[in-house]
C-alpha cells in the first residue's frame, strides 16, 4: 500500500470476471423486446487489503445501449483490467486511470465499483457514510412491463402496492400508452406514477405524448432515442 495526497492507494493482485444468468420470476416486456433472464457480468477484485465486488449494468444486446456483456467482459479482460493491475490504486483515482479507455462507462464502473467496495471493506464502513447519507432507508418504487391487457397490468400494480411499493413505473410504447395510464390513474389515484418508453417515440409523436399531462405523471422518461438530444430539446 501506499499514501498519494492524502490518499491511501493499495495493489489489486486479481481481477474475476463472472458471468451469470438469472432467471427473472415472469418475463419483462418493454418496447424492445422481451427479457426472460437477467445476464450479469459480475466484478470481483482482490487487493492487499481485502476484496471487493461490482456488477456490470450493460444489457445483454447492444439495442438498448452502445455497450453490451460480453463486450463490456472482453474490455475490462483486454484493456481496464490491465490498467487497474499495473500499480496501486484508490476509488478516488480509479476512474482517471480507466480514462485512457475511450468510451465503455458501463464497463468501467463495474470495476470502479468493486475497488470502492474493496476499499470500503478495509475501513470497516458502507456506502451510505461515504456519500454523505443521513437517512438509513430508502423509498422504493417498482418498474412494470408492457402487460397483455390493462386488467392485467391492474392486477400486477396493485400486487406491487400491497407488497409496499411507493412508487409506480410503467413500461410504454406507441399503442400503450393513455389507456394503460388512465386506467392506473382511476384505479389507483395518487399513487406516484411515472412512464418509460425506452426511446420508442419520435418527435412526431409530441401530441400522443402530451395526451399524458393530465395524469399528473412524475415524468416521462427516454420518449425518445437516447442519443437524440435534439429532439429532446426540442
Amino acid at each position: 500500500m501506499r499514501h498519494n495526497a492524502g490518499v491511501t492507494e493499495a495493489r489489486v493482485r486479481e481481477i474475476e470476471l463472472r458471468r451469470v444468468r438469472i432467471p427473472l420470476v415472469k418475463p419483462f416486456r418493454t418496447a424492445l423486446g422481451v427479457d426472460r433472464e437477467r445476464d450479469v457480468l459480475v466484478v470481483r477484485v482482490a487487493t492487499e487489503s481485502g476484496e471487493g465486488w461490482g456488477e456490470c449494468v450493460a444489457p445483454r444486446e447492444p439495442f438498448y445501449a452502445p455497450e453490451w456483456v460480453g463486450g463490456a467482459h472482453a474490455v475490462i479482460r483486454e484493456f481496464l483490467g490491465p490498467l487497474v493491475l499495473a500499480e496501486p490504486i484508490s476509488a478516488a483515482t480509479v476512474a482517471a486511470r480507466l480514462s485512457r479507455v475511450k468510451g465503455n462507462p458501463m464497463a468501467k464502473a463495474a470495476l470502479e465499483m468493486a475497488v470502492l467496495d474493496a476499499e470500503l471493506r478495509a475501513e470497516g464502513t458502507s456506502l451510505a457514510p461515504r456519500l454523505g447519507a443521513v437517512n438509513d432507508s430508502v423509498a422504493c418504487g417498482v418498474a412494470v412491463g408492457i402487460a397483455d391487457s390493462v386488467a392485467d397490468l391492474l392486477d400486477e400494480v396493485g400486487g406491487y402496492l400491497d407488497a409496499g411499493y411507493l412508487r409506480v413505473k410503467i413500461k410504454i410504447r406507441p399503442g400503450w400508452d393513455v389507456e394503460p395510464v388512465a386506467a392506473v390513474r382511476k384505479q389507483f389515484g395518487a399513487v406516484p406514477l411515472q412512464v418509460d418508453a425506452n426511446g420508442s417515440y419520435r418527435l412526431a409523436d409530441a401530441d400522443l405524448l402530451r395526451a399524458l399531462d393530465p395524469f399528473d405523471l412524475l415524468l416521462i422518461e427516454q420518449p425518445l432515442a437516447d442519443d437524440d438530444l435534439g429532439a429532446h430539446a426540442g
